[in-house]
């Protein structure tokens, strides 16, 4: 089995300080706690990728010395119940929407696809083809969206991704110029949307439909096809990006966000006078 581009050592590594856990074949990223008060961990964006045994795993990072630590366990590779059973907090997160079966996008979509391939033309390659068109299209995103947190990704995260023969990447063209972009890969019978952009003339002109259509139909036979989610919690549907990705789907699945408190006595001096619906509650 090939290694999972989020268990990477050199894409974690992308995203912040990699503490690894050999036990569960990944590494976390290390966060510094405000005002002294130690480090903790989070997992690799935006899905954990955890193979072996998970409360070994949790004793591996406690020896780094970490307070905390937060996943989000992959929901199509892992029984949240292994979580449940080791974690003080599991949580549902996020609905992720699935293409589980044939593609039949709905009526409102089969129009847009249209139109989309009517109106833009869609090349496939690899990232590092186009990396820095990418990186303007992103940039606008971060921008336009105001997107913050380890998703307002570096070039140097990009540089990394373009490196992977496994990222596949789709290009929306309205003449010359690019509109649209988006970045698919599978691993291990199951297909991952992991980023997607697009700029005003993508979409005034449908890329981002077009986009989605090509990606599904190359990846079509090579596992489920998890969609992600829009931005809200779980349950939140009423985004247009929920939508947006809703009307390809045929499927959805619930992913957890899973902590686990390493540290006991740090935590609770931490986490004193402070609201503990979030999780770890010192950073609420």
């Amino acid at each position: 089995m090939t290694r999972h581009t989020y268990a990477r050592d050199d894409y974690v590594a992308a995203l912040g300080t990699a503490i690894t856990a050999l036990s569960w074949s990944t590494a976390v990223v290390g966060r510094e706690i405000a005002d002294g008060g130690g480090h903790d961990a989070i997992g690799s964006y935006p899905m954990a990728i955890i193979r072996g045994d998970v409360s070994e795993g949790l004793e591996e990072l406690r020896a780094h010395g970490l307070v905390s630590v937060v996943v989000v366990p992959d929901p199509l590779a892992h029984h949240i119940d292994a979580f449940r059973e080791h974690f003080d907090r599991v949580t549902a997160f996020k609905t992720h929407l699935l293409i589980d079966g044939p593609f039949e996008p709905s009526a409102h979509h089969r129009e847009r696809i249209r139109r989309g391939h009517r109106r833009c033309r869609i090349e496939q390659g690899k990232l590092a083809r186009w990396l820095p068109d990418w990186c303007t299209l992103y940039a606008g995103l971060v921008e336009s969206r105001g997107v913050t947190g380890m998703a307002a990704f570096s070039k140097g995260y990009f540089d990394v991704l373009a490196k992977y023969d496994d990222i596949t990447a789709f290009a929306a063209f309205v003449g010359e110029d690019m509109a649209g972009m988006t970045l698919w890969f599978a691993n291990d019978g199951i297909v991952y949307n992991h980023l997607t952009a697009c700029n005003e003339a993508g979409y005034r002109n449908g890329a981002a439909f077009a986009l989605y259509d090509a990606a599904i139909t190359h990846f079509g036979d090579q596992g489920v096809i998890n969609l992600g989610g829009g931005p809200g919690a779980f349950g939140a549907e009423d985004s247009g990006l929920f939508q947006f990705k809703q009307g390809f789907a045929n499927s959805k699945t619930a992913a957890h966000v899973c902590g686990a408190v390493l540290d006991r006595e740090a935590y609770d001096r931490l986490a004193a006078d402070k609201p503990k619906a979030f999780f770890p509650a010192y950073r609420g």
